[in-house]
């Protein structure tokens, strides 16, 4: 009787969840991770629960082997050259892998079919949509030297950084799994618990994601909260993560560590004596920098995060960044944070969507670095170059022509879709946007659509024409006055639009040094904006239909003109060949 009751609340209860429309799957780790600083090894064992919040039967697992992309001979080693450069002059001790020895099932081992950095794993079980499965993977990680993010020794001195360490399963959604091959670039995971047991030499000092429940930072090293442990020999280490999509960690033997409290929340700083200078500066202005980041973007949601100096340049991880940190890094160290909004708390898909996590936090860093305000207005053109090579913002991570192409997109495009979105709706619109997306999207797996939708629900304009333009094309935004003249109806200016519809602002110089500013909406947005730098006049709607408009200003003459300008501030991308401004003297 119990079990048919269970039965029915469990079925009843998983189809109203599913008729909601969205779902994501949950994933929760237990690890026990054994770190051999002799060997340069790390002995792994994790324990997953992986829940099926799906309507689909999963007949097979698929992880990530990401260390497999540093085993000599590999796939990676020959597409990326940041692999190619230890080939050769190396020693095998220089690469990494991750070797998977067992897999268990409900006490049944199971084979994992293995292919450089993805695993695949069989389920003579399917996992029915509701269900979840218990597994337990038993690994070990070949500890590679410093390069793409993790490995020992790095150029700062930190002794390991330990990111994407560990066998990690892929992502399920409504596009099916995500089984992308690791090639140094972009991620994906799934939310869920995390507990790490980190066992190591005690001359250690470790930190990473989640919280550390068992012992308590120093300004150097670390004490037990049970008095009774040994401190010499091994000790252990034990984290707790919850609603996060990834764990990482690093260990070092003589960081300094600094910390401060805001809001309830515990900000640490680890580094290397050498570069106190850097790292006190970020410590010191960090207050500040966080204030911008709660007004713009929303409360950091977790108990604590860390700054370490740890890895090979800089990249974020739950919870935590591993900064390179041996110059002044300052603005970096607040991209970085950023990101444990839009790749931490928004699990996107950077691989897909890597824009949402590379652009929106590019944009955010414009903002929470500007602790003295000076970037009240932020230029598109110091942002817009290399549209010589560019390819549309929606080509995945892992398929650009080259690095310099997927750069451009995921970073400067990717900022500029979002600072021309500004332009479009407004700053106060966009602020109110980025509030809902952080309340309606955190812990949750946000798409395109998803972003600009709170976006339209914020300015009331419709936004889908721009996404389409900006994320599908490579056509250039290139609006240029083409003409102007007089007539019995005043001052007349015609525009030439050789790209992308976009509403125009015009500001008109006169000779005795009046500024006059006139807006130009398009049809396209079904809605005027109405927020100003400068108060501006609305003319006539330019319908997209048309490639030129022509306007009229009854109030001017033209003898009286000195310059014309569109975009007076900026906000867009300048036309490459000119076009934008016109001086009538």
């Amino acid at each position: 009787m119990k079990y048919a009751v269970y039965v029915f609340f469990f079925v009843f209860g998983y189809s109203i969840y599913a008729q909601n429309g969205y779902w994501q799957q949950a994933v929760d780790y237990t690890i026990d991770a054994k770190v051999d600083d002799v060997n340069d090894v790390l002995d792994g064992k994790e324990t997953l629960i992986y829940t099926n919040n799906s309507p689909d039967t999963l007949k097979v697992l698929f992880f990530h082997l990401y260390w497999n992309a540093m085993k000599k001979g590999t796939s990676a080693n020959q597409k990326l050259g940041v692999f190619n450069s230890i080939e050769g002059d190396s020693s095998d001790d220089d690469f990494g892998q991750i070797d998977v020895l067992s897999v268990n099932i409900n006490g049944e081992i199971i084979p994992m079919k293995v292919f450089e950095t993805i695993g695949q794993v069989p389920l003579k079980q399917a996992l029915v949509p509701g269900a979840n499965l218990t597994l337990t993977v038993v690994f070990r990680s070949k500890i590679p030297s410093c390069f793409n993010r993790c490995g020992k020794n790095n150029a700062s001195g930190t002794d390991y950084t330990f990111t994407q360490w560990y066998p990690k399963l892929c992502r399920y959604d409504r596009q099916g799994w995500h089984t992308d091959p690791y090639f140094g670039r972009e991620f994906a995971g799934t939310f869920g618990k995390f507990k790490v047991n980190v066992e190591c030499n005690a001359s250690f000092t470790v930190a990473g994601t989640g919280t550390l429940m068992n012992k308590k930072y120093l300004a150097k090293g670390w004490k037990n909260l049970n008095p009774s442990e040994p401190i010499k020999g091994k000790t252990n280490w034990v984290f707790t993560a919850d609603k996060v999509h990834d764990f990482a960690f690093a260990m070092d033997r003589e960081w300094v560590h600094q910390s401060q409290r805001i809001d309830s929340i515990d900000f640490h700083f680890f580094y290397n004596k050498n570069y106190e200078t850097q790292w006190t500066n970020l410590a010191t202005k960090w207050q500040k920098s966080y204030a911008i980041c709660k007004r713009e973007f929303g409360t950091y949601p977790y108990p604590q995060f860390s700054f370490i100096q740890a890895g090979e340049g800089y990249m974020e991880y739950p919870m935590c960044t591993m900064l390179e940190g041996s110059y002044d890094f300052y603005s970096t160290a607040c991209h970085e944070f950023m990101h444990s909004y839009f790749y931490g708390i928004y699990g996107s898909d950077e691989n897909l969507y890597h824009w949402m996590d590379e652009g929106l936090t590019q944009f955010a860093e414009a903002r929470v670095s500007d602790i003295d305000g000076i970037k009240e207005n932020i230029r598109a053109q110091d942002i817009a170059w290399g549209f010589s090579t560019d390819e549309p913002i929606s080509t995945a991570a892992n398929h650009f022509a080259g690095d310099y192409s997927y750069f451009y997109a995921a970073y400067n495009k990717g900022q500029l879709f979002a600072e021309i979105m500004q332009y479009i709706i407004g700053k106060e619109a966009m602020r109110q946007g980025f509030g809902k997306y952080y309340r309606t999207w955190k812990f949750k797996h946000p798409e395109p659509n998803d972003f600009v939708k709170v976006m339209e629900d914020a300015s009331g304009m419709e936004l889908t024409w721009f996404q389409n333009y900006w994320l599908n094309t490579s056509k250039p935004i290139e609006i240029v006055i083409d003409s102007v003249w007089q007539t019995p109806q005043g001052l007349t200016v015609r525009l030439d639009n050789r790209g992308i519809p976009m509403p125009v602002e015009v500001e008109i110089t006169l000779k005795n040094q009046t500024k006059k500013r006139y807006y130009i909406p398009i049809d396209l947005t079904n809605k005027s904006k109405s927020e100003f730098a400068i108060p501006s006049k609305e003319l006539p709607i330019w319908s997209c239909a048309l490639p030129s408009y022509t306007f009229n200003l009854a109030e001017l003459r033209l003898k009286e003109v000195e310059k014309i300008r569109i975009n007076p501030d900026g906000a867009l991308p300048e036309p490459e060949e000119g076009g934008a401004f016109v001086n009538l003297n």
